[in-house]
């Protein structure tokens, strides 16, 4: 055999043993004439395509892992949020809870004690009053009031002056009561310092009252008239039941 002949059947030979070995490369065209070249490009093609596959699958691996991780995030998010909502309306209602058991009437930021609250009577409405057993000089009994809550009773329409008066008139008439008026700083001008409003409109005052006997009474009580109480100015240091009272609203 002529060497020449024989050097192109071996390389020949090696080349299609070479594409043999390439997984799912094809049969080659005749017309390849068993081209060096074309062997080599079409086995990178075919490399490039299996490793463009393994990528491809990576990549859906990946966005499915992205995924599930997204979606563990939001779970774990909802989860916290829905305890963050339970625990303030845990705290809601433990604080509605608290102000359910508290025994305390409340005005102003102040509290209305036991037994004091269980004692207010709704004699008007708008308000609540405290009559006392207790006697006391007229700032004490305002020092009373205060302390737990209230004021000395101001009273500004004849219904609720009835109203108190259908209480202490039949209970014990001949007792005197403190309210709130005074004149101390405008002499002959009686204010309520409950409410800081001049009395003015309706009154209720004992016939040529007030009078300020003696150039020492400053302040206003139910006093025992011949018939019933009625407003008086008296002498403030002197001890007598007082009323007082706290406003519904703020309670």
């Amino acid at each position: 055999m002529d060497l020449k002949i024989w050097i192109l059947f071996a390389l020949a030979t090696q080349s299609f043993a070479a594409v043999s070995s390439v997984e799912e490369l094809g049969t080659l065209s005749p017309s390849s004439n068993c081209d060096v070249a074309a062997l080599g490009k079409a086995l990178c093609d075919q490399r490039i395509e299996v490793v463009e596959e393994k990528l491809k699958g990576v990549t859906t691996l990946m966005n499915q892992k992205l995924c599930e991780f997204q979606i563990k995030a939001l779970r774990e998010s909802g989860e916290q949020q829905k305890q963050i909502c339970e625990y303030r309306i845990k705290e809601a209602n433990q604080q509605i809870s608290n102000a359910q058991k508290s025994a305390k009437t409340r005005t102003n930021g102040r509290n209305v004690p036991e037994p004091v609250a269980s004692n207010l009577m709704p004699l008007f409405p708008g308000s609540k009053y405290y009559i006392s057993k207790e006697k006391m000089s007229w700032h004490l009994a305002s020092m009373f009031c205060k302390s737990n809550g209230m004021e000395l009773a101001s009273i500004e329409t004849e219904a609720e002056n009835n109203a108190i008066l259908g209480v202490i008139g039949n209970e014990n008439p001949k007792e005197s009561y403190w309210l709130s008026g005074s004149d101390f700083g405008s002499e002959g001008t009686f204010y309520w310092t409950g409410t800081g409003l001049k009395i003015s409109g309706f009154t209720y005052f004992e016939r040529r009252q007030p009078d300020n006997h003696g150039g020492n009474e400053h302040c206003l009580q139910f006093w025992e008239t011949s018939s019933t109480l009625a407003w008086n100015d008296h002498q403030c240091q002197l001890k007598f039941r007082f009323i007082c009272e706290v406003n519904e609203n703020v309670l």
